[in-house]
């Protein structure tokens, strides 16, 4: 038989026991202490030859804009366009009434098969006579009335045929046509309006292209040239970039501001661009010189703050910087970097200093 003490003693022993074997379950079931390493994406700080660039702010203007007129005084009798609609070269932009001149036209012809007639005769007659006169069988005073005759109808027949001519023309001119591709932009009239000769029909606009004059400070004049290279960026369109050209430099300088305008062209074959957007140009100028590099999203703007992460052994820290110019798609930068340093260059919105990172393996090519 067991001693009563004993019993006890056994029994705390096994509770202890089991004490420990719980704690230690316990302990082993907590979560590691600290945050896991963030993914992000980096690369390397660049040493390129750069350029000064200068921003310029213009307007969007279409390449070509026209007010098509009617060139006749005539009422609309259709009218087949509206403000927004893409029309092509030649397509019926209004249609004019042609009573009238389908009345002139069968008239002016009418006129013109009789003359044709008369004079076909007066040729056969004169003929004849020549002939005859060849054998004195008819005198001087007939064979030169037949040639005035034939002369006469001669004379005539060219007027009527310029006749007829003018009234063609006026009734294809009743058809106003689009002079080129483009977008209809604003209406001057309607069906059952009547339009003087010259009267405006519509606005046309082409945007395959477009064009925005900005005005060129009077210290850069000397070193933007006609094709010189540019970038556009958009109010209106967020990370949409265009690339174009210096096409225009205009010789005389605005007296007030002492800026020389410049035309920009810009390709416009997806019609992104709209005419009326507010444009940002950036011109290169100066002398080229070496510059550190990082691209756009390496930056972090916080707290009216530009800095970018700069990882090392496995963690980041935060180093600030300045933007000096913009380079295509990268940004010259000053600040406490070198080249060949790593920096961040996604997943570093929400990145503090001394975080941990990892970093991602690059998605193989398709």
């Amino acid at each position: 038989m067991i001693h009563r003490h004993s019993y006890w003693y056994v029994l705390v022993f096994i509770v202890a026991i089991l004490g420990v074997q719980g704690c230690s379950e316990q302990q082993a079931a907590q979560p590691p202490q600290g945050r896991p390493p963030t993914p992000v994406r980096v690369t390397e700080v660049a040493s390129r030859t750069v350029q000064q660039t200068v921003e310029l702010v213009g307007t969007v203007e279409p390449w070509r804009r026209s007010v098509v007129a009617g060139e006749l005084a005539a009422l609309v009798e259709k009218f087949p366009v509206d403000e927004g609609m893409k029309v092509k070269r030649g397509q019926v932009l209004a249609q004019l009434r042609t009573d009238t001149l389908t009345i002139q036209l069968n008239a002016a012809d009418a006129s013109h098969r009789e003359a044709e007639t008369r004079y076909q005769q007066a040729k056969k007659d004169l003929e004849r006579i020549k002939r005859l006169f060849a054998k004195q069988l008819v005198t001087q005073k007939e064979y030169d009335d037949a040639m005035t005759q034939e002369a006469a109808l001669a004379n005539r027949l060219a007027l009527l045929e310029s006749e007829l001519l003018q009234v063609r023309d006026q009734l294809q001119k009743t058809r106003v046509v689009a002079p080129f591709d483009g977008w209809v932009t604003k209406e001057f009239t309607e069906v059952g309006q009547w339009i003087q000769a010259g009267g405006p029909i519509v606005e046309l606009v082409d945007l395959s292209q477009v064009q925005v004059e900005v005005p060129l400070p009077e210290r850069y004049v000397g070193e933007v040239k006609v094709g010189a290279s540019v970038t556009a960026n958009f109010d209106g369109l967020q990370g949409f970039e265009a690339k174009g050209r210096v096409f225009s430099v205009v010789a005389q300088a605005d007296r007030n501001s002492r800026t020389f305008p410049i035309k920009i062209e810009l390709p416009n074959a997806d019609l992104a661009i709209k005419s009326g957007l507010v444009s940002r140009v950036i011109l290169q100028v100066g002398t080229p010189y070496e510059a550190l590099v990082v691209p756009k999203d390496a930056l972090v703007l916080r707290g009216g703050s530009e800095f970018v992460f700069v990882m090392k052994d496995g963690s980041v820290s935060q180093v600030p910087v300045m933007t000096v110019n913009h380079v295509n798609s990268d940004v010259e930068i000053n600040g406490q970097l070198e080249p060949g340093m790593i920096v961040v260059v996604e997943g570093n919105e929400r990145l503090r200093p001394g975080q941990p990172v990892r970093v991602l393996e690059e998605e193989p090519a398709a």
